[in-house]
């Protein structure tokens, strides 16, 4: 019994020794609520010469130090030439594509050839350059087996214009690859994560993760000005009695200086159980591993590698790091059983991740933070079959909804202003099915009471009874009970508490503070919106929260679509949390 407890300490401290948590559900700070309204397709992308790419793959859009977003991509499932383009909007319009790199003629171990280009990814550097690592290979002589390797490879390029054009272009790496990320760390030191199947067995590559490094602005690697194989450093491989896996890596640097990096484990034979998995390191080990003991037994080992989710198999994982430092992974497959792009959220140790929610369906998508509590999602999406086939690329934001500490009432701004002040950024967000309007939503302490301050957005304003109108609403849990809070755009508001499975009215009031830009109830004009602010007495809400216990809170909302008593009316709530289990929703805390 003695050495079982000293067993299970030791697997306590090896736990703590690299910052992760032995219990938990998601972070319980942040939620992502998307936002129907910013979503996009690009079915087609002009280009500088005045001709269009009408197939659009592997998307990659980052926000850059000037405000602006760049995006890469491809114009083959399997890659043929890659181009950027850069938006100065927040991702609602796009310049015409420049080329980074163009299919051409070339000859391999095969003789006469192409040259394609595949997996563009980029960094901004800590001095304001842009690098962009992306796959060349031969045509024909990838699949040259025997002389794979010199036949496929990486390559760089450099932007000092924030990606309106590139320069430098060279190999840095030779062999059987895909896929590269790059990470640079505080010290200086880039990282260049890639997919490595420079082992072909019975056909079919055994892909491993391995890095390069360079220490001088990318002049050399491993110490070379071109690298290869012998050279990587070996970081993840996922063995089982049948083959060899892992690859697609993306890199966040945690607070701590640990790196956590999501990869796919998958063959193009063999179905892998979990997938994907979230790989560690801490700031001091740097991806230093047992090369030797991963390439015989794989590795790391658990608790350093393990799936992101148990409901989540996916592919193609894609990762950010909120200023807060929260990870956030972004992948596409079945979580629980829906097909979808999945983001889902982690803690500042890049553990734990839960609250997963889906923007849009596709595969081959990238995550960024953007800055001022907002995220850019994107996804490849095929359409068609053989020689027809296509791709385009989706595009969303979410607002990040953090937990919240309030001390006194919220204030009011114009319903005008309230967006061009950039106010929004510090409330709630709800607004993701397309029916034209949202609500933000902010709680504060004023008269006594709970104050509930919420902007409801809609072109046609229309209200009936409480919930039979365009409404905001918050389901609220405090010592073990459950209530409902909902008020329309007329002012109504009502408080319902849960008994079993119903709701129950034990208040009505009005809204204390109102302000409306439109009409209620006519569907002949064009509305803005409407700022409304409730109290609800403490004593309805059974006593006044302490500061360390607060009140759990799930949001709601309803959309009605025009002025008819009768028409119908949509429901909406965040997604990501469990409208049964109250543990499940954001804090808000009272001082």
């Amino acid at each position: 019994m003695a050495r079982r407890c000293f067993t299970v300490l030791l697997f306590l401290a090896s736990l703590s020794l690299i910052g992760l948590s032995a219990a938990g559900k998601g972070d319980d700070a942040v939620r992502l609520s998307w936002q129907g309204a910013t979503q996009k397709e690009i079915r087609e992308m002009p280009l500088e010469d005045g001709s269009v790419c009408p197939n659009l793959y592997y998307p990659r859009a980052k926000r850059l130090s000037d405000g602006s977003i760049l995006l890469s991509f491809m114009d083959d499932h399997l890659g043929f030439s890659l181009y950027t383009s850069r938006s100065g909007d927040g991702g609602i319009s796009w310049s015409p594509a420049c080329v980074l790199a163009k299919r051409h003629p070339g000859e391999s171990t095969v003789g006469k050839d192409e040259v394609l280009y595949v997996n563009p990814d980029f960094t901004e550097l800590s001095d304001g350059s842009l690098m962009i690592a992306y796959q060349w290979r031969y045509r024909g002589g990838y699949n040259d087996i025997p002389n794979t390797n010199i036949n496929c490879g990486i390559e760089i390029a450099f932007s000092y214009d924030k990606g309106r054009s590139w320069t430098g272009h060279r190999k840095v790496y030779t062999g059987r690859c895909w896929e590269p990320f790059l990470l640079q760390l505080p010290s200086g030191e880039i990282q260049m994560y890639i997919t490595s199947s420079q082992v072909v067995e019975n056909g079919m590559s055994k892909p491993r993760t391995v890095i390069i490094r360079s220490f001088d602005g990318g002049k050399t690697w491993q110490g070379k000005p071109c690298c290869g194989i012998s050279d990587n450093e070996i970081i993840s491989y996922t063995l089982d009695g049948r083959f060899g896996y892992d690859g697609m890596a993306t890199a966040v640097r945690l607070n701590d200086g640990g790196i956590a990096m999501p990869i796919e484990v998958w063959s193009g034979r063999y179905v892998v159980d979990q997938t994907p998995v979230i790989v560690r390191t801490s700031e001091k080990e740097n991806w230093k591993l047992d090369t030797a003991a991963i390439l015989k037994k794989g590795g790391p080992d658990y608790p350093r590698k393990k799936q992101v989710h148990k409901y989540l198999r996916g592919y193609g994982p894609y990762c950010c790091r909120l200023e807060s430092g929260e990870v956030l992974v972004l992948s596409g497959g079945q979580y629980r059983g829906r097909q979808a792009m999945w983001a889902l959220v982690g803690d500042t140790s890049a553990d734990n991740f839960g609250h997963a929610t889906a923007p849009f369906d596709g595969y081959w998508g990238s995550i960024d933070y953007l800055g001022d509590n907002t995220v850019l999602a994107t996804s490849t999406v095929a359409e068609g079959q053989g020689t027809s086939k296509r791709g385009h690329i989706n595009l969303q934001k979410a607002h990040v909804n953090r937990a919240l500490t309030v001390s006194g009432p919220v204030a009011q701004l114009p319903v005008s202003e309230f967006i061009k002040a950039g106010a929004e950024k510090d409330w709630w967000y709800l607004g993701k099915k397309e029916t034209g309007s949202c609500v933000w939503q902010n709680f504060g302490l004023a008269g006594g009471g709970l104050q509930f301050a919420t902007y409801v957005f809609a072109e046609k304003l229309n209200a009936f009874s409480v919930e039979n109108s365009d409404a905001s609403g918050v389901m609220l849990s405090y010592k073990d009970r459950i209530f409902k809070l909902v008020v329309n755009v007329a002012g109504d508001c009502e408080l319902c508490e849960q008994e079993n499975n119903c709701w129950h009215r034990i208040w009505t009031g009005k809204a204390d503070l109102m302000e409306t830009v439109g009409t209620i109830n006519d569907d002949s004009d064009t509305d803005l919106g409407c700022f409304l602010s409730v109290t609800v007495p403490w004593n309805s809400l059974a006593g006044r929260p302490s500061g360390r216990t607060g009140l759990k809170a799930h949001m709601i909302r309803f959309d009605k679509a025009s002025a008819k008593e009768k028409s119908a009316w949509t429901y909406e709530e965040l997604e990501g949390e469990d409208p049964d289990i109250s543990e499940d929703w954001l804090t808000i805390k009272f001082k």
